[in-house]
């Protein structure tokens, strides 16, 4: 008897604590932030049940009733879970409460992808208050191997990019199961693409390349190309993720969800060179700072990943 009533106050508990707002059980996110504009502005965010505004960070997840506001020329987006759609914040449609908007009238193929890249970057949230105060406390990288590190490719030719002085010069071996490829030494530090004299690379198979230096330890890491029919699969995904299918997103938040989707697939160095591409354009975006820093944190460069972290978060919390 005593045991029931046990079961019974326990369960009775169990359903106050999920019917309570906020602390006890947050509602589950229904989009991601993907851009932060604060150059000539300002942009915060307050959470549903609280009263003081904040200054959001990149990739901040989103619940029901969270609101965003923007000043001056600030701007944000953010891309709904689910493939249904975006939003960008600006003063003029400020403050904007979050909620769940139905289902877009896209096809189910991009709502899927869409929604998948969504749903990993809700995820990909960092916090960037227990940083150093200054890229100046973080040591530049060594000579080390940057692309392609760790990483499926979704093509050739492959592009073999390191870091180290210019000073300089530099000797890289490509081997694969049956040995070594292709080589070249006295190389300076530039992009080198695999010659289409080399005997050509298999998709599906493993290989490593070696970086050597005067004076310094050779490093190795491993890469794979795609099978053709996996290749397929991530262009086709790629073509979905445009402008078209992201009213309202610049470029620089088109790259997000199209670095977030190949970094999901593991597809690292290409993930990478989207983010280098986009941040060229447009270089105070926090958001592309921070999933670089992600993509150099998973393939094992620390230094270079804490570098971008420390870029997101003082981009994200500038004052105008």
């Amino acid at each position: 008897m005593m045991a029931n009533r046990i079961i019974r106050v326990a369960a009775l508990a169990v359903a106050i604590c999920l019917s309570l707002p906020g602390g006890a059980r947050a509602a589950d996110p229904v989009a991601v932030l993907t851009e932060i504009r604060m150059e000539r502005g300002q942009v915060q965010v307050k959470r549903a049940g609280e009263s003081q505004w904040a200054v959001p960070q990149p990739l901040l997840a989103l619940r029901p009733g969270d609101q965003l506001r923007a000043a001056g020329e600030g701007r944000a987006v953010l891309v709904f879970t689910g493939g249904r759609g975006t939003q960008s914040v600006s003063a003029s449609n400020s403050p904007f409460t979050v909620e769940a908007p139905a289902a877009t009238g896209s096809s189910e193929k991009l709502r899927g992808v869409l929604g998948s890249v969504t749903d990993f970057l809700v995820g990909k949230q960092k916090d960037l208050n227990y940083l150093p105060l200054s890229v100046r406390a973080v040591r530049p990288p060594p000579v080390l191997p940057l692309s392609p590190r760790d990483t499926r490719l979704v093509s050739a030719p492959v592009v073999f990019e390191w870091s180290g002085p210019d000073s300089l010069r530099y000797r890289i071996q490509v081997s694969g199961p049956q040995g070594v490829l292709w080589e070249q030494a006295n190389l300076p530090r530039k992009p080198l693409t695999y010659p289409a004299s080399a005997p050509a690379l298999s998709p599906g198979v493993r290989y490593a390349w070696q970086l050597e230096a005067p004076g310094k330890p050779a490093q190795r890491t491993e890469f794979e190309l795609l099978t053709a029919a996996d290749a397929a699969r991530a262009r086709e995904a790629m073509d979905l993720i445009t402008p078209a299918a992201l009213p309202g997103s610049s470029q620089s938040s088109v790259a997000v969800m199209r670095a977030g989707w190949l970094f999901q697939q593991q597809l690292y160095a290409d993930s990478r060179r989207e983010l280098m591409m986009a941040l060229a354009a447009d270089p105070d975006e926090p958001t592309l700072h921070l999933v670089l820093g992600q993509v150099y944190e998973r393939i094992g460069l620390g230094e270079m990943a804490t570098r971008e972290f420390i870029e997101a978060r003082d981009l994200s919390s500038r004052k105008p």
